[in-house]
């Protein structure tokens, strides 16, 4: 077994449509709400938040509650160098 990413999974999530419109949307560093992402994404509010669950999971994205408003952003510089 190798260590380290798992390269062909991570390409599967950023090579989605929608999944890519919501990483590109968080590459300028601001963060967003789900609902901001499926407007972004061109997708449902549940359809965002598979997504979203997808890319947490695989520690792409990090997210902030702030009251009743979940934020959403990269998780870190290394998740934007691969994108860029």
């Amino acid at each position: 077994m190798k260590d380290g990413p798992n390269i062909v999974g991570i390409a599967a999530l950023i090579g989605d449509h929608a999944r890519a419109e919501i990483l590109t949307a968080l590459m300028g560093g601001q963060a967003l709400t789900a609902t901001e992402l499926a407007q972004v994404a061109g997708v449902t509010k549940q359809t965002v938040s598979a997504h979203l669950s997808k890319l947490l999971d695989a520690k792409l994205l990090a997210v902030e509650s702030q009251g009743r408003h979940r934020y959403f952003r990269l998780a870190d510089r290394d998740v934007a160098q691969l994108l860029e």
